[in-house]
């Protein structure tokens, strides 16, 4: 049996996405792709029986809806927003039970960035270099290597789905924050800053810049830093890198 999600609202930036991307292309100039929170990608996929590798939707900072045609099990994990389903408000990380014709609404999202949905059953997406993922700059994986857009249709084989309850223990669910220390480690350029602009990118609190994307994390601050004028060879980069360009606001690799 095929059940059809809808796309009726779609958000600022909707994508499918699986754990765990594609892995080894790197050397040819694709990347990992994926899940950005895998944490919550994984939970999920078991709060509606699916294997990991499974895709499913990353919403980026929500405001999005969406339309199922026949009775199926969903699973929402993530940030933090109001989420609907009909009128009827229901809470996430925990799997949710959905009629033919119902509609989910996810409301913007007050904490965190991303909310996964997954749906039950046999995704009928096709993989592409390995991965079900979406990476737009080449138009690869997820629908037709796109964003999605409303109106949008994804066939989901719900045969053999069954409704049994489940919800993510409480241990597992992060605690957000609008404010979060993060450990860094230092790399081979560290030297290139002064020892006092050393101490001052570990004392400075960075905001977020709205210019950020999946690739980056650009952060802001009041304070720009200087650092030496040096050059270097291009070199490999793996996300978690911290970039700091001329003008002192770092870049976090994603």
């Amino acid at each position: 049996m095929i059940s059809t999600l809808e796309v009726i609202k779609a958000g600022i930036l909707t994508t499918v996405q699986d754990i765990p991307g594609r892995n080894g292309l790197r050397k040819y100039g694709i990347p990992t792709s994926g899940a950005l929170d895998t944490h919550h990608a994984e939970l999920a996929n078991w709060l509606v029986g699916n294997p990991m590798d499974s895709p499913l939707l990353e919403i980026t900072l929500g405001n999005a809806e969406f339309r199922f045609t026949k009775e199926t099990v969903i699973g929402v994990t993530g940030g933090v927003a109001p989420i609907y389903v009909g009128d009827r408000p229901v809470q996430p990380n925990r799997n949710i039970n959905i009629k033919p014709g119902e509609f989910l609404r996810i409301e913007r999202l007050t904490k965190g960035a991303r909310m996964y949905l997954s749906v039950a059953g046999d995704w009928k997406l096709r993989k592409e270099l390995g991965s079900y993922s979406t990476y737009r700059t080449a138009e690869l994986g997820g629908l037709n290597g796109r964003e999605l857009k409303t109106g949008d249709r994804i066939e989901v084989d719900i045969s053999g789905v069954e409704f049994t309850e489940r919800t993510t223990p409480e241990e597992l669910i992060p605690h957000y924050s609008h404010h979060q220390k993060i450990r860094v480690m230092a790399g081979p350029e560290w030297k290139w800053l002064t020892d006092k602009e050393q101490e001052k990118i570990l004392e400075l609190r960075f905001g977020i810049s709205s210019t950020s994307n999946r690739m980056g994390l650009r952060l802001k601050n009041k304070m720009a830093l200087s650092i030496q004028d040096s050059e270097f060879s291009s070199v490999p980069v793996v996300p978690g890198i911290v970039q700091l360009p001329p003008g002192g606001n770092p870049i976090v690799l994603m």
